[in-house]
């Protein structure tokens, strides 16, 4: 359903609801420009754990005829498939691509393209390669260490034998993190696969390995572990977690690159990380940095899409990695977990919205979130109008800060700093739109180049950033803590200026609005 109705002389706005997200007053945009699902192999999942057997009855079914039909009426367009190397070369020199076969056969049967996400990371029992080892108990993880140099030979070898095996029938691929997900990262604990470590805890104590000591004490003479027991000064806290980062960040862009070679054609994706995780310190923006440093064709998809079932508050994080892709050259995409968004019609809309704010250019949802919107899917998650913010304010991403708290809790659980974040963040974009920086890319250019002329600190700024910030005060630029901005609207509304249109959300009505720009 649409209605019109005056805003202002002579300034029409489209009044829209869950029948229709797409108006002529953005006729110049474009919709979101890709629609994704996965399928996770029952083969692959320890059924013993609850989220295995979760995942086997919601995520290694879709791929059947009927529900990918579903899903191609609905909007999806690409389905990811799960490459193990621990399956894929169980026999040293032996590949078994059957599995494969036959779910990219089921896609293309389904008439979708095949997506590619390739866990090299997780060897075979063979293997005798480094793997992160924590410092707390000397012991490995099964995941692959990204200090090794083997790490990347081996990403040579399984992407270059998957693209001559399967070339153009793979479309898009995933690049490969560090992560138990494939996310950047260090191990996390997950146990619902059947390759799932042993050992594998929450921590930022997985530099044990020989390579990360190694290249440690070009960095340090300080003993990782003391620095990891929270008993190292300041400015070794904060090398560390630059180490890690570092690391990180350069060995995405290193498969990165692997995977243009060996796939020149295909789209490229990354998963960036989760709301959730355990805090490590480790920089995505710098992430989304070096990945364009190789090639800006990557779409960087953050996951958590309408997770706090407010906008104002999962605008937080998805806004922090949309404004580094913005800045840095690359495209923007979100991944939600929780089917009960599509499933009432407010907090849709929350989500809806979080993409459009964000100019988000592809989006992934598992089956069940999909079967959940249904026939809404194309109207709440694909066609709808998608145009970059237009905006002079940034909010500072406490990055000195969670480092320091990343080191300050490395024995522990929890992330209880960025969620103090979030709500004061989340509270401030009911007063203001804004884009989200950290230390790295204001040293990077990013206040003068995005045109920012007011700067938002809402925790105490750090030595680290205020350095950075000296030009910026220097040539007339405003810093504050977000006061002196006016109060929000009432009744609420979130406005957001776009390059092509303005965009208004109203969490009470869940109605969403478009407008031509003055």
């Amino acid at each position: 359903m649409k209605r019109e109705r005056k805003s202002g002389p002579g300034t029409v706005v489209n009044v829209l609801t869950a029948g229709a997200l797409l108006s002529a007053a953005a006729a110049t945009a474009q919709p979101i420009a890709h629609y994704h699902s996965r399928h996770i192999p029952a083969e692959h999942l320890n059924e013993t754990v609850p989220f295995g057997l979760m995942c086997k009855t919601n995520l290694s079914t879709c791929i059947e005829a009927d529900k990918l039909a579903d899903m191609k009426r609905w909007g999806v367009d690409t389905i990811e498939l799960r490459l193990v190397w621990w399956a894929l070369e169980k026999e040293k020199g032996v590949f078994d691509w059957s599995r494969l076969d036959r779910d990219i056969a089921k896609v293309e049967a389904g008439g979708l393209k095949a997506g590619l996400f390739a866990w090299f990371h997780i060897p075979p029992a063979w293997y005798r390669g480094e793997t992160f080892r924590c410092l707390a108990h000397g012991l490995q993880s099964l995941t692959l260490s990204p200090w090794d140099p083997a790490a990347l030979d081996v990403a040579e070898r399984i992407y270059g034998a998957t693209a001559a095996r399967y070339g153009r029938r793979i479309d898009f691929v995933y690049v490969i993190g560090s992560a138990d997900y494939g996310e950047p990262g260090f191990p996390h604990a997950v146990k619902h696969y059947k390759f799932s470590s042993p050992h594998s805890h929450k921590s930022i104590d997985w530099t044990g390995d020989r390579y990360a000591r190694a290249a440690w004490a070009k960095v340090s003479d300080v003993p990782l572990e003391t620095v990891v027991a929270g008993k190292a000064d300041r400015a070794t806290a904060l090398k560390y977690c630059d180490f890690f980062a570092d690391r990180a960040a350069r060995y995405c862009a290193e498969v990165y690159a692997i995977g243009r070679r060996k796939f020149p054609w295909a789209r490229f994706g990354l998963p960036v990380g989760h709301h959730c995780e355990y805090p490590s310190g480790y920089n995505r923006a710098e992430v989304i940095k070096r990945l364009c440093e190789v090639s800006t064709n990557i779409t960087v998809r953050w996951t958590d899409l309408g997770g706090f079932r407010d906008f104002s508050q999962s605008n937080v994080s998805a806004c922090r990695v949309a404004s580094a892709c913005r800045f840095y050259g690359c495209a923007f995409g979100e991944e939600t977990s929780h089917p009960l968004i599509f499933g009432d019609e407010k907090l849709s809309n929350h989500a809806s919205y979080e993409l459009i704010a964000n100019a988000t250019e592809m989006l992934h949802n598992d089956y069940p979130c999909i079967r959940c919107a249904g026939d809404r899917n194309r109207a709440r998650m694909r066609d709808f109008p998608r145009s970059p913010r237009v905006c002079d304010v940034a909010v500072l991403w406490p990055d000195i800060d969670e480092k320091l708290f990343a080191v300050s809790r490395a024995k522990s659980t929890g992330d209880g700093f960025t969620e103090a974040f979030v709500r004061k963040a989340g509270e401030f974009r009911k007063r203001s739109d804004y884009w989200i920086c950290d230390t790295m890319m204001i040293r990077d250019g990013f206040l003068e180049k995005t045109g920012i002329r007011k700067v938002v600190a809402l925790f105490p700024i750090p030595p680290e950033t205020e350095r950075e910030l000296k030009a910026f005060r220097a040539s007339g630029g405003v810093v504050s803590d977000g006061s002196d901005f006016p109060p929000p609207p009432d009744p609420l509304v979130y406005r957001t200026v776009h390059r092509d249109f303005t965009s208004e959300f109203n969490p009470a009505t869940g109605e969403i609005r478009f407008g031509k720009k003055e």
